[in-house]
């Protein structure tokens, strides 16, 4: 009787015990991922509340010399190319009519309607110049992806010395009849998976209307870049976060020259 008692002892205690450790492990994910909710709200907080009463200038500068420590996406709007009304047309052409592969390009430069997807010949001097910056700055610079489109490559190519690797999903909305919620998904999980190398930033080449507020983990008003312009983007989790926005290119390369 006494080992008996003995035992349903052993198996209350050892019951009692199992409890606590699963309450133990329960109140620490649920304080871990307040902690997470916590740190991204209080990110954006930071980033609305504490820069808000600074002048351009000086939230320019902030990130310029942040984005030079790495860590970041950064999203390069395209450099100038002719604005042709029908532009979705020819960018079709050269996304979707060849046998390259899903991924790959039509290269329009060597096609007959280059003058319509490729920089002209102001957006070739940009992009050339943006790279002079780029390299005189020490921006540091690892993974490069790139739209299939020709003026993107080329901003690669000439700002960024190259591209790793090409995508299709990089092109911007308009060729395209697809579900706005199924393609805001679709580049949101692209973003997320972009690899950050140590002490580095991403680069992606790409357009004005891929970066949507629907992929945001936070509000934000409509986005628009100028040619050369970039967003600033880290991750968090599941999140993806818009840290600041060069409009132009040269609102960043300008906190690097004094006199």
């Amino acid at each position: 009787m006494k080992n008996k008692l003995s035992n349903i002892f052993l198996i209350i205690l050892f019951l009692l015990s199992f409890l606590i450790i699963l309450f133990s492990s329960a109140v620490y994910l649920f304080e871990k991922k307040s902690s997470i909710s916590n740190f991204i709200q209080k990110k954006i907080t930071h980033t609305n509340n504490e820069y808000k009463n600074l002048k351009k200038i000086e939230k320019d500068r902030y990130w310029a010399n942040k984005i030079l420590e790495g860590g970041y996406i950064l999203h390069f709007r395209h450099a100038e190319r002719d604005k042709w009304i029908d532009i979705e047309m020819y960018d079709a052409l050269e996304s979707d009519l060849h046998k390259n592969g899903f991924d790959e390009s039509r290269y329009a430069e060597s096609d007959y309607f280059e003058n319509a997807v490729c920089l002209n010949s102001r957006g070739k001097i940009q992009a050339r110049a943006m790279g002079e910056h780029i390299k005189h700055i020490g921006l540091p610079i690892g993974k490069v992806f790139s739209s299939v489109s020709c003026r993107a490559r080329q901003t690669a190519e000439l700002s960024f010395g190259g591209y790793d690797s090409l995508h299709r999903i990089l092109v911007h909305m308009s060729p395209y009849n697809e579900d706005k919620e199924q393609r805001i998904s679709l580049l949101k999980e692209f973003y997320l998976n972009l690899p950050i190398e140590d002490n580095k930033n991403t680069i992606v080449s790409s357009h004005n209307s891929v970066i949507r507020c629907e992929m945001l983990s936070h509000e934000c008003e409509k986005l628009n870049l100028e040619e050369g312009g970039f967003f600033v983007l880290s991750k968090l989790e599941n999140d993806l976060i818009l840290e600041y926005e060069f409009h132009f290119f040269a609102d960043f390369m300008r906190v690097f020259y004094k006199r």
